[in-house]
């Protein structure tokens, strides 16, 4: 009696350990659009942004969230770097309410302007904008399946249009 009450243990605690290593449906879910993205051309990366709740600023946390990016060659002396993050907390100088900056660098007037026009027709489920000398990236939520990519990629590439005028 007690070695099958052993036995039945093991095979539970067994059962459990891959119960556990299973992935969740939102794994799941993220696995399939990051797939789905990298096929259409995005390039995958991480970026870390500060966390603007009233917790995380006052303990200066920050996130590490995937950014979906599209490459792009900039001329040089054009080159922009800036990152934008949407907060509810107070919002930056030459941003739209509800955008601050998420980084110390800071684009030329020109590019400001553009920048807020673009930022004004962004839906909410846009979270971050990114912009570096060899290509523009964006953060959602990534609630929605990948019927979505298609608007990443147009605003991306607005975006692109806009800084490389």
């Amino acid at each position: 009696m007690f070695a099958n009450i052993a036995i039945l243990c093991a095979i539970l605690i067994l059962a459990g350990a891959f119960m556990w290593l299973k992935p969740s449906p939102r794994d799941r879910h993220l696995n399939t659009l990051r797939t789905a993205a990298l096929t259409a051309g995005f390039k995958l990366d991480s970026i870390r942004i500060p966390d603007t709740s009233i917790e995380g600023r006052l303990a200066e946390k920050s996130s590490l969230i995937t950014l979906y990016r599209l490459l792009h060659r900039f001329d040089k002396d054009k080159s922009p770097r800036f990152t934008v993050q949407r907060t509810t907390g107070v919002s930056s100088a030459f941003l739209p309410d509800g955008w601050k900056w998420a980084d110390q660098h800071r684009p030329n007037e020109a590019v400001t302007q553009h920048l807020h026009e673009v930022l004004l027709t962004l839906p909410a489920a846009y979270l971050v904008l990114d912009a570096q000398p060899d290509g523009v990236g964006l953060v959602w939520d990534e609630r929605g399946d990948a019927s979505a990519l298609p608007a990443i990629r147009e605003t991306l590439e607005r975006l692109i249009a806009q800084l490389s005028f």
